[in-house]
């Protein structure tokens, strides 16, 4: 299969190259290249009855010292439409999972309006600056699990196998984060935005250097799963669509620490504009599997 690869740089032209001229012939159809030597250290294939609480969790926090408020439920600064549920918040019984044949579907879909009321009421009890944030204006339910404070290593190859629905204001992402808290740096194995079929984003957000993404295109949106993979080393971080190698960098100065991987669907915000009356709802996110791999003789932190 033949990818089309658009990288974006600060200051910089964009490149478009066939993914065919970047191949590896040493990478399999799943899993970590050859090349060198990985242990499975982490892998969800979704083949129970409900999702496995002892290796996700349903919101952005550290659950060894946080409790997940609303404010934990968004990325509010991004203007995002969604609040993330799971089946005991606020007492409202949203559950957005559903593991079924081997596969976890995460749903998202507008709140009712005694839903949005009650999860109203929730974001004006926050501080000041999270009251009048964005966040007020969440109007969607939907899901994301982390497994922070479950799972987290440095270097490794971390991939998902997922599909989605389409339709504007849908933003389906598989991403790391530090375990140890705090932003930048990250990881984007893989975002994508409903109204673009076809298309995926890849991203490094660090303080060193410049942020990059790079746009990756297949020939066409069959709606099947695909794989994204990233391959994480101290010197080079690359990243695989269908186990094509996209490209890959220099691995900036503050991605030399543990982090956890998350897979969402967001709804609205800054990037993909909010759904309009086209989009169809309930919008899914369905992952076949999330897998790492360890590297031999780098540190992971399985809890």
């Amino acid at each position: 299969m033949q990818l089309l690869i658009s990288a974006f740089v600060a200051g910089a032209a964009a490149l478009v190259v066939a993914t065919n001229a970047l191949d590896l012939s040493d990478k399999p159809e799943s899993g970590p290249p050859r090349s060198h030597v990985f242990t499975p250290s982490f892998e969800d294939d979704f083949n129970g009855a409900q999702v496995d609480q002892s290796k996700w969790i349903f919101a952005f926090y550290d659950p060894a010292k946080e409790t997940p408020t609303v404010a934990k439920r968004n990325l509010w600064g991004n203007s995002e439409r969604q609040v993330y549920m799971d089946r005991d918040y606020l007492g409202l019984g949203i559950d957005p999972f559903s593991v079924q044949g081997g596969a976890l579907t995460i749903s998202a879909k507008p709140l009712a309006p005694a839903q949005r009321a009650l999860v109203v009421s929730e974001v004006a009890r926050q501080p000041r600056e999270i009251a009048n944030s964005p966040l007020k204006n969440v109007t969607y339910s939907s899901g994301m699990i982390s497994s922070r404070g479950r799972f987290s290593q440095m270097y490794g190859y971390f991939e998902v196998r997922a599909r989605w629905t389409g339709g504007k204001g849908v933003w389906p992402a598989f991403w790391l984060l530090p375990e140890k808290g705090g932003w930048p740096p990250e990881i984007d194995v893989m975002e994508a935005h409903g109204d673009k079929p076809g298309v995926t984003f890849q991203t490094l957000h660090s303080r060193f250097p410049t942020k990059e993404t790079r746009t990756i295109r297949l020939p066409a949106d069959d709606g099947e799963f695909h794989t994204y993979g990233t391959l994480w080393l101290a010197d080079k971080i690359s990243f695989y669509v269908d186990d094509k190698l996209t490209g890959s960098e220099a691995t900036p100065a503050d991605m030399h620490q543990p982090m956890y991987v998350l897979a969402n669907l967001a709804i609205g915000g800054n990037w993909p504009g909010d759904p309009d009356a086209a989009t169809p709802f309930p919008a899914k996110m369905e992952i076949d599997y999330v897998r790492a791999w360890s590297v031999k003789g780098t540190p992971t932190s399985v809890r």
